[in-house]
């Protein structure tokens, strides 16, 4: 038996699942009508796909995706694709068929759910929707951590504000452009975060770990991808 076959109250396997939907996922309906899922992320992010997303999938609905690149942008992406009526029914209880941009939500059983579902839920939402950089912060180095997260659903952005102070992780918030933005930034908050939720995926999870070496003074970092901008040497002081 699949873990959704024993019914629909949510455990934490679940809830990470519909981060990730609520994320970069989308449902969509053919010409005959039938739903399909999609998740698409970066090309950086193959090995999110093989070692979280396609396992994840396999234990919860017992079916086997192969993840490929996928077309559409200026490089195309990386996901998986899904029609399977067992997988796509699950998403349709909380999420609509169509755009979501503006309209999504957490779903209620996470939200009256243990400080566990909680967590896995923002843990799917951060994997797939959010970033993690160091910033200059008004200084000459690019020292400061910062994950942050968007979303164009103002409903959306009170349902995770309201997740992240339930787990005690404090953030900042902000309107640019028609986006509701979410900091978690310092390092105490960092730290906070990882504690509480933490990412499975690798792309986020090395860039935060070359932070962390970078602040005890392990080692000199020379990775562009997690400042702001620029290539170059960033040295810890120890």
């Amino acid at each position: 038996m699949n873990i959704v076959d024993a019914g629909r109250c949510m455990n934490a396997l679940e809830a990470e699942f519909c981060g990730m939907h609520a994320g970069d996922g989308t449902l969509y309906r053919t010409n005959g009508s039938s739903i399909v899922w999609e998740l698409r992320g970066g090309l950086d992010e193959t090995a999110y796909y093989h070692e979280v997303v396609v396992p994840l999938v396999k234990k919860l609905f017992g079916i086997d995706l192969v993840p490929k690149h996928r077309s559409g942008g200026g490089n195309g992406s990386f996901g998986v694709v899904c029609c399977k009526r067992k997988l796509t029914s699950f998403l349709h209880l909380d999420f609509p068929v169509g755009s979501k941009s503006r309209i999504v939500r957490v779903p209620y059983d996470v939200m009256m759910g243990t400080h566990d579902i909680k967590g896995a839920f923002l843990r799917g939402l951060f994997d797939t929707d959010g970033s993690f950089r160091l910033d200059k912060n008004h200084t000459s180095r690019y020292c400061y951590p910062k994950i942050e997260w968007c979303t164009a659903s103002p409903g959306m952005l009170e349902d995770v504000r309201q997740l992240l102070r339930e787990l005690g992780i404090d953030h900042i918030t902000w309107d640019n452009r028609g986006y509701h933005m979410i900091c978690i930034n310092g390092w105490s908050r960092l730290q906070k975060f990882m504690d509480v939720i933490s990412f499975h995926n690798p792309k986020h999870l090395n860039k935060v770990a070359a932070a962390m070496n970078f602040k005890r003074g392990l080692c000199l970092v020379r990775d562009p991808s997690i400042c702001h901008r620029g290539t170059t040497w960033y040295c810890a002081e120890g």
